[in-house]
């Protein structure tokens, strides 16, 4: 198998496979590798070279002889076939009855039989540089099958996993640079910090903000993304915590204000305050520790750069103080519980009890 951006570089360097398998969760990377090789490979005739097919409708073998078939309008020929059944996982053993032990045949002699047809068609092929392309996508698929390991060792695999940590900071910034645009630091880490890190959500959040800078700038700033970002709510809960380490209980105000104005739930952030704090805790301990710094992330189990932004939010407080927010949230939780206030009104309050505590920690060391 190859890595999205080893595939990414042989399609510049117009290397070529005759046949690629995409597969796994996200769906966002496989469409984007399809979009690359009909970019790379078919240019300006992708009118009429490509052509894209439902797996289910066809089979193995009509799908070879529809890639073979010579386009009236094109030298070369792009087929991209989407969920053949030849990839199918297994069902599992509590799943099968009677009654399907005949599908189950039958899938299993389609595998063998697209195994059979593809290792034939590689062999015709051998050696020669690929007048067609075919592209197969599954969301899963079974590695121990003969068709995946025929192509993995003949043609091109990729495994288009969700994208975590530094690969989705790599995407962003690539992302980034083919729009034509450089991304800050503080800007990337502001996206990395949103729960939603949906590919198609994120692109479409980058090209909102190449739009409104068109060619005015070349760097998309952290000011831009706080003015367009559409919001979500750990992203927004880490801004809210930054406002009152900072000691600017209106602007923490002014940020939960617009939470509440977006209908979240108030229940929810307050959850999400706790847990926040919560970390926050167990980052000043670590600190007090002497932890070094590269050991934060994986002892918190939060991505590097979550474990950072905690790092800088808990040298702002004493441990005791962030005992006492701990302490203050819990009796904020039974005041809502027990119907003594709202869950909306506890939250502007429990905003005010974190900002005295944040001062207290503040003039004890003038």
């Amino acid at each position: 198998m190859l890595s999205y951006q080893a595939v990414c570089k042989k399609l510049s360097e117009s290397d070529f496979a005759h046949v690629y398998l995409f597969f796994g969760d996200e769906k966002y990377l496989q469409e984007e590798l399809v979009e690359r090789i009909v970019q790379a490979y078919l240019g300006h005739d992708s009118e009429f070279g490509l052509e894209k097919i439902d797996g289910t409708l066809l089979s193995f073998g009509e799908i070879l002889e529809r890639l073979n078939e010579e386009g009236l309008f094109s030298t070369r020929r792009l087929l991209v076939v989407n969920n053949h059944p030849s990839f199918n996982m297994p069902r599992k053993t509590e799943e099968v009855d009677l009654s399907h032990d005949k599908d189950k045949d039958n899938d299993g002699f389609q595998e063998k039989e697209a195994a059979e047809l593809l290792d034939k068609f590689f062999t015709d092929h051998e050696g020669g540089k690929p007048v067609s392309i075919l592209v197969l996508l599954a969301p899963r698929v079974d590695r121990r099958k003969k068709l995946f390991k025929v192509i993995d060792k003949r043609g091109v695999v990729v495994e288009c996993s969700l994208l975590k940590g530094e690969a989705l900071a790599d995407w962003i910034r690539q992302k980034s640079g083919r729009l034509g645009k450089k991304i800050e630091r503080e800007a990337l880490e502001r996206l990395m910090l949103a729960g939603d890190h949906n590919l198609h959500y994120l692109a479409a959040e980058l090209e909102k903000y190449n739009t409104y800078i068109g060619d005015k700038e070349n760097v998309i700033s952290s000011n831009v993304v706080d003015q367009l970002f559409s919001g979500d709510l750990q992203g927004d809960v880490f801004k809210l915590a930054d406002a009152l380490a900072e000691r600017n209980l209106f602007k923490a105000d002014k940020l939960l204000q617009i939470l509440v104005s977006r209908r979240e739930k108030p229940l929810l952030i307050f959850f999400m305050l706790a847990r926040h704090y919560r970390l926050l805790l167990h980052a000043r301990c670590l600190m007090d520790e002497g932890l070094p710094p590269a050991q934060f992330a994986s002892t918190l189990e939060v991505q590097p750069f979550v474990a950072r932004k905690m790092r800088e939010q808990a040298v702002l407080y004493k441990r005791e103080s962030l005992e006492e927010a701990l302490i203050t949230l819990q009796k904020t939780d039974r005041q809502i519980k027990t119907g003594r206030l709202e869950p909306e009104q506890a939250l502007f309050l429990l905003l005010n009890r974190i900002d005295c505590l944040q001062t207290s920690d503040k003039k004890s060391t003038i």
